[in-house]
């Protein structure tokens, strides 16, 4: 995801952390379509959609102050969406209809996988799926998914380059989609989320 970073955007973010609400609007104009497809694609719901956009700019606004010790917008508007969609996610885990979410995304991707197949259940074709890799290829699978570090802090922490760390998340993505559905794409979405979901 390439969003153009507005060229006065520091100056914009030195004058939210004022309370210029006209800077504001500014960044807000220039994020919100990008950040609510992000969250769509994580959540599957427009009103979740909503309401973490919203929750998301009016953290922002109301912590304007911490603005000024952000190194990057970017990343740290996307971490904190992120954030707030797992523990949508999260919440939704704990609803007694979370299989039924479950088994009617599924039946959307794939008519053939069964009705009453449930999240244990995708977990450990997950974590089948893996132990098929190399040492190497969970390792940064974990730290980009579970524990969400970013690819410039897996290469510095893997003594690897960016490039190397960023093919080896694409075949392993690859690899967890073709075990899932191989047809699909929204296979993949839903492998993300879960690893995302369950401990």
């Amino acid at each position: 995801m390439h969003i153009i970073k507005l060229k006065n955007e520091d100056i914009l973010l030195e004058e939210i952390s004022k309370g210029n609400e006209i800077a504001f609007k500014t960044i807000y104009d220039n994020y919100f379509n990008k950040l609510s497809t992000y969250i769509y694609k994580l959540c599957k719901s427009k009103d979740a959609t909503e309401e973490i956009v919203n929750d998301v700019f009016l953290k922002i606004w109301t912590s304007k102050s911490d603005l000024s010790i952000v190194y990057s917008f970017e990343a740290y508007l996307f971490t904190m969406a992120r954030n707030k969609a797992i523990d949508y996610l999260r919440k939704l885990a704990k609803n007694t209809h979370l299989i039924s979410e479950l088994t009617d995304q599924i039946k959307n991707v794939h008519n053939d996988v069964e009705e009453k197949l449930d999240a244990e259940a995708l977990r450990m074709l997950i974590d089948q799926a893996l132990s098929q890799l190399s040492d190497q290829k969970k390792k940064i699978f974990k730290m980009s998914k579970e524990d969400g570090y970013s690819h410039d802090e897996i290469a510095a922490n893997m003594q690897l380059s960016k490039s190397t760390v960023k093919n080896h998340l694409s075949e392993t993505l690859k690899h967890l989609k073709k075990q899932i559905d191989p047809e699909s794409d929204k296979g993949l979405l839903l492998l993300v989320l879960l690893v995302n979901l369950l401990d």
